[in-house]
């Protein structure tokens, strides 16, 4: 039976491979949460259509504002314009994160603008 690519001899190339290692990377997750914290994963777990994101995207997320205990709230929009949200505790290990489709984008930026505005420094 063929193996199509995985044929015998076939090599990935060094930037294959770096690419696998990253997407296949998980983020080190936080062992506490703060109630500030809690307060937040309550206000995005409620948002429409939230749904849990994938650890590996953690890091490729940019904060954008940090909590009155120092949690840092960050976001991603991967290539398929789809916005993700992590939550990072103050070691930047992962407390939370999600992800809603393009019809309740809307619902997740009035989460973050509320959040901002209720626990925010």
């Amino acid at each position: 039976m063929p193996l199509g690519f995985f044929e015998e001899g076939f090599r990935l190339s060094q930037k294959g491979i770096d690419w696998l290692q990253e997407w296949n990377t998980e983020a080190e997750i936080a062992s506490s949460i703060s109630q500030n914290a809690q307060k937040a994963v309550e206000i995005l777990i409620n948002v429409p259509g939230m749904t849990q994101a994938h650890s590996r995207d953690f890091r490729r997320a940019t904060p954008i504002f940090a909590l009155k205990d120092g949690t840092a709230i960050k976001i991603f929009i991967n290539p398929a314009n789809v916005k993700h949200i992590f939550l990072a505790d103050s070691n930047n290990k992962m407390i939370f994160g999600g992800y809603v489709g393009w019809t309740h984008t809307q619902g997740l930026t009035q989460a973050i603008e509320k959040i901002k505005n209720q626990l925010s420094r």
